[in-house]
């Protein structure tokens, strides 16, 4: 919940409009979870039991910055 909270910002929103957050909350006892779709179709599955907020964000973070720097050599190339 608080991952969420986080990303769901409006500042942190600001800086992507094409960035679309659709929660999907569910009470089965399962383990929470949270599953990013990129763009280009690549996922990033984290189990949130096993991690905290700030880990999770810096997940999401490297991710994100891997992902434009790889886009930023195939430009230059």
């Amino acid at each position: 919940r608080k991952f969420l909270g986080c990303i769901n910002h409006k500042r942190i929103q600001a800086t992507n409009r094409n960035c679309e957050v659709t929660a999907d909350v569910r009470h089965d006892g399962s383990e929470p979870l949270v599953d990013v779709m990129f763009a280009d179709g690549d996922r990033l599955i984290m189990k949130g039991a096993n991690l905290t907020t700030i880990e999770m964000l810096t997940a999401l973070g490297s991710k994100c910055n891997a992902k434009q720097l790889k886009e930023e050599q195939k430009t230059k190339k």
